[in-house]
């Protein structure tokens, strides 16, 4: 059982899967599935954009081991979402542009501002004359 969210993109759709914690995160295989590229692209620029320093290591890479004694490196959706600034497919683009709308999506539908009480205690001493 997969202990780990993923994105997926089906017929130019973005798919996303966390887990409970609303957590994401992928494998090289999983992320260039995404992107529609080879392994060798993700590869290739995730040590780029850890040597930028645009992004902490400790906190967008993790290695799982596995029982017997293999193991995984997974990547964070912080990293998976700089490789679609990088990568340039058709599923980097669709994810790109999906982004973007989410960033803008509460601007699009602002919901009504709440409404606000404010409670004056009605004691003698404290009322202004």
């Amino acid at each position: 059982m997969r202990r780990c969210g993923i994105i997926s993109i089906d017929d130019g759709r973005v798919v996303v899967t966390p887990t409970p914690d609303g957590l994401v995160w992928m494998t090289k295989h999983e992320i260039a599935a995404m992107f529609g590229c080879f392994v060798a692209k993700v590869t290739s620029n995730i040590p780029v954009i850890l040597k930028s320093g645009v992004l902490d290591e400790s906190r967008v890479y993790r290695f799982h081991r596995y029982k017997d004694g293999g193991g995984v490196e997974l990547y964070s959706l912080e990293m998976v979402v700089t490789l679609a600034f990088r990568i340039d497919t058709r599923n980097a683009d669709i994810f790109r542009r999906w982004i973007v709308e989410q960033a803008l999506r509460p601007l699009q539908n602002p919901s009504p501002l709440p409404t606000i009480s404010v409670f004056v205690p009605m004691s003698g001493s404290s009322l202004p004359n």
